[in-house]
């Protein structure tokens, strides 16, 4: 049995929307604002740009080669076992925890009305065993609603997607024209804490919401006219949500009280838990817009984890299909879904609800786990023009190798900006992964030579070159390379490590077995 080709293209996008418009869009502006102040919106713009850029070479990609967990195959095709299973392992590991992450989030909201939800005290709190029990069903009942048919969880999808972009909107324009100052952006300087402040938001912030374009290619094998869908999925979910975030930052700024602003952009804060856009609406007595970003706070959370659900199953049908794991993450349902991954990724889920705060520590280095993936995009695609040049290619990304350059020195300093911390932390994980990879192709009996290592083995120098950049640079490193100076020491590092990795891609006729 074979995955069924029946997700629309709205269907497709709305994934990619619902994947990307979560409970950060009721936080990301105050917490951007915080960081960068009025330039903030610089920041949106910036992450925008830089994301677009990434989704070029997917779009080539994943036109050309529409199949199941894309992001996780595509690197496969050029460079085979190693490389690919690395970048599997950390985009697996850091999707499976939105759903549970989301979900959490929803129950934060919640316990506003029922505190027994959560115990603790202030800032440390944590699910408590009844929040742990609705927490359990919520996962269950997305996991139900992802075993359902395409075609159903498509439907189901699109209306939440419509909700999860009508009701920003909808907040922003009702905000700005109630109250709107435009002496907010220049009366406590625009940019506070300069360029350093506007990157770092990038990273921590910008990138974090736009991490979802690319699961619009976990799903591409089930798309009705992925050629066609695929593209429209990633450059609409991009476009669309640049636009919203821009507007939503550009509200929040205009919106704050003058008082707020005394002690400056970094000391902003608003009470309860429920988000600075609900307080803007209930302060200017806008009760209607409240309660619909209350509901909204239950919403999109969940919608987030329906659409993770389904794509990071796809993930585990990928690895298996790249025969990284066993066989059985392949069984399909009566409906063509990957039944036995959503159910795992279900267990996985009920553990990281547990109240360890070493999870919260593990789910950090989400972004910067999915940006490292993004730079397997420009890779492959360099790889792949001379590994496979009769393939059709529905859409052709013009100077391909300038942007290919583009594409991987914006991934390598959006991973820069992300910080020392978070980096530390995608490498233990990646360390980890490559010791499971070991211990199961030796239980296989597989060779070095099956394991692609002569082709793959890139992806080292790759890691350990970031990593000493971000160690040595000021953002949480410790400052030997000066800010200015790490843009050139990344552009210089990313063009060798494209030169090598293309070096040393799989000989086309080894490339053309792995191909589908």
């Amino acid at each position: 049995m074979q995955l069924k080709r029946n997700l629309s293209n709205l269907g497709l996008l709305s994934t990619a929307l619902c994947s990307m418009i979560g409970s950060g869009w009721l936080f990301g502006s105050m917490i951007a604002a915080k960081l960068a102040g009025p330039a903030a919106i610089v920041s949106w713009i910036i992450g925008g740009i830089m994301i677009a850029v990434i989704s070029l070479t997917f779009a080539e990609l994943s036109a050309m080669l529409p199949v199941a967990g894309g992001v996780v195959r595509y690197i496969h095709f050029s460079h085979g076992t190693f490389t690919s299973f690395c970048i599997s392992w950390l985009t697996w590991l850091s999707c499976v925890a939105v759903a549970p992450t989301e979900v959490g989030a929803t129950l934060h909201y919640t316990a506003n009305f029922y505190p027994s939800l959560l115990e603790g005290s202030g800032s440390y709190q944590v699910l408590s065993i009844t929040g742990i029990g609705v927490a359990a069903a919520m996962l269950l009942a997305i996991t139900a609603l992802n075993i359902m048919a395409v075609k159903k969880l498509d439907y189901i999808i699109t209306k939440i997607g419509s909700w999860k972009v009508i009701v920003p909107i909808i907040t922003a324009v009702a905000i700005m024209l109630v109250n709107f100052k435009t002496a907010n952006f220049s009366s406590h300087s625009f940019a506070p804490t300069g360029l350093h402040g506007v990157l770092m938001t990038v990273a921590s912030i910008v990138i974090f919401s736009f991490l979802g374009f690319v699961e619009a290619m976990s799903l591409a094998g089930e798309a009705k006219n992925p050629q066609k869908a695929v593209p429209i999925a990633i450059f609409g979910s991009v476009a669309i949500s640049i636009v919203l975030y821009t507007l939503l930052q550009i509200a929040f700024i205009g919106s704050i009280q003058e008082q707020m602003l005394l002690s400056g952009w970094q000391n902003l804060g608003f009470g309860g838990d429920l988000g600075p856009f609900a307080g803007i609406a209930s302060t200017l007595g806008m009760s209607y817009l409240a309660y619909l970003i209350y509901a909204d706070a239950v919403i999109s959370p969940v919608g987030t984890g329906i659409a993770f659900t389904s794509t990071t199953a796809r993930i585990n049908y990928a690895m298996s299909m790249n025969k990284y794991t066993p066989a059985a993450m392949l069984k399909l349902n009566k409906s063509g879904i990957p039944l036995n991954a959503i159910i795992f990724n279900f267990i996985v889920g009920l553990l990281l609800l547990l109240p360890f705060p070493a999870w919260e520590e593990l789910i950090k280095f989400q972004t910067a786990a999915i940006v490292l993936a993004y730079g397997t995009g420009p890779v492959a695609l360099m790889a792949l023009r001379s590994q496979a040049p009769d393939k059709s290619r529905p859409f052709i990304l013009p100077m391909h190798r300038t942007m290919c350059c583009l594409s991987l020195f914006i991934t390598n300093l959006i991973l820069l900006w992300t910080g020392w911390q978070s980096i530390w932390r995608l490498m233990t994980g990646l360390i980890l992964g490559i010791i499971l990879l070991v211990v199961y192709k030796k239980s296989q009996n597989k060779s070095d030579d099956e394991m692609h290592l002569q082709s793959g083995w890139w992806v080292l120098p790759q890691c350990i070159g970031i990593s000493i950049i971000s160690y040595l640079s000021d953002f949480q490193g410790i400052g030997i390379i000066p800010f200015g100076y790490d843009f050139i020491a990344v552009a210089i590092f990313s063009y060798l490590i494209l030169q090598l990795a293309y070096k040393i891609k799989l000989p086309q006729n080894k490339a053309q077995i792995l191909l589908p």
